[in-house]
């Protein structure tokens, strides 16, 4: 039973570590193609595939104690992963205490005229931004959003609004995530900014992305729905660990 119990801990642990690590990077993983719904269930099933083997283990200790804590020290881990994952499933969503900021009149004096003048170039009521939490930002709809985490706007969402400026997202100190889907955008060669690792440009007017070359540091990103003619500039972005750019426009 020890044997049994240390093949078993030896591949859900593979299995835990490959999910961990490429699984998550890559984007072409096996991971990446497994329907949403079906990851609770293999998740449950990793978890009792470790309690099994930690039972076994148990039981077949006196026979081969070597493998049978081997096993168990396996399972340990595997158990404890799966506790901090369970654990900060159900707590994602909520914010703690003082995380996140909600009243304009907390936001940085510099970075308050920011938002004010990026609002009214869109046509947008500045008392209209809706400041919410960083998992939130992302979210489609017509609001204009902003999450503002110790005085400085993190993630900013502008989608389906006219931009005129691009270089007044430049100016925000700690901004990494930004959203402009929709916003008719042809060139961008006016966003300078290192900090940004996460941009999605979806559905705007772009027909390459040479002109993305300021934003050097972005690692996720959102392409899908330009015309684009080429993927000429693709190979400025080092640290890139995903993109959406179509199959049929991948030249």
């Amino acid at each position: 039973m020890a044997i049994r119990s240390l093949v078993i801990a030896l591949l859900v642990t593979g299995v835990l570590g490959y999910s961990f690590t490429f699984g998550l990077t890559d984007p072409n993983s096996f991971l990446k193609k497994i329907p949403d719904w079906l990851s609770v269930p293999m998740l449950l099933a990793g978890g009792f595939l470790y309690l099994l083997a930690a039972w076994w283990a148990l039981k077949g200790f006196h026979e081969h104690k070597i493998a049978a804590l081997t096993s168990l020290a396996f399972c340990i881990f595997g158990l404890a992963v799966y506790a901090t994952v369970f654990s900060m499933e159900f707590g994602r969503g909520k914010a703690s205490p003082g995380q996140y900021e909600y009243d304009f009149t907390r936001l940085d004096s510099t970075e308050k005229v920011l938002v004010a003048k990026i609002a009214l170039d869109a046509g947008f009521d500045v008392k209209n931004v809706e400041f919410t939490e960083h998992w939130h930002v992302a979210d489609s709809s017509s609001n204009f959003k902003v999450c503002v985490q110790k005085g400085h706007v993190t993630a900013l969402n502008v989608s389906n609004y006219t931009i005129k400026s691009l270089a007044l997202f430049n100016q925000f100190p700690n901004l990494g995530d930004l959203y402009l889907r929709n916003c008719g955008l042809t060139d961008v060669s006016d966003l300078q900014t290192k900090k940004l690792d996460r941009l999605d440009l979806s559905n705007n007017q772009m027909t390459d992305l040479k002109t993305l070359s300021g934003c050097p540091n972005v690692k996720w990103l959102f392409v899908a729905g330009n015309p684009l003619k080429s993927t000429e500039g693709i190979e400025n972005f080092r640290n890139l660990v995903s993109v959406d750019i179509p199959v049929d426009q991948k030249y």
